[in-house]
């Protein structure tokens, strides 16, 4: 996942905080995906040491214009194609770009908390594991 690793490693001694990939597959989210990665966007955890990669399964109902046009204005987010259309092959699209040493899964459906990825990195408490830390809560008009 991060080729990096020991240099991720020295930069995480000198912050504290370890590099995050928050990821995303998505598909036709259109009515909820503002919401839902507004929620990403905003999370405590500072924003220069979490990248958030959204794998659009090829949205056909504006959902890539909203990632589109929030990617301008957060220099820590970026969109890539899913061809396959499904989460698996997005997460695995995902996975190959992220430089994070700790990823975590965000649906396009769910808002999460302010301090999500701050529970998930404290819970970890340093180890290499998987690790879920709280709900997501899905919503949905």
């Amino acid at each position: 996942m991060n080729s990096n690793h020991n240099d991720s490693s020295a930069t995480q001694l000198k912050t504290g905080q370890p590099p995050v990939s928050v990821i995303m597959p998505v598909r036709n989210e259109a009515d909820f995906i503002a919401c839902s990665l507004g929620a990403v966007l905003t999370q405590e955890y500072p924003a220069d040491r979490m990248e958030i990669i959204v794998a659009d399964g090829m949205s056909t109902d504006g959902t890539k214009e909203i990632v589109r046009f929030l990617e301008t204005r957060h220099a820590n987010l970026r969109m890539i194609d899913n061809a396959g259309k499904i989460v698996p092959i997005g997460m695995n699209a995902a996975l190959r770009e992220a430089k994070g040493e700790i990823i975590i899964r965000v649906d396009g459906h769910c808002k999460i908390a302010p301090d999500y990825v701050s529970r998930c990195i404290n819970t970890l408490g340093g180890k290499k594991a998987a690790c879920d830390v709280g709900s997501q809560r899905p919503a949905g008009n």
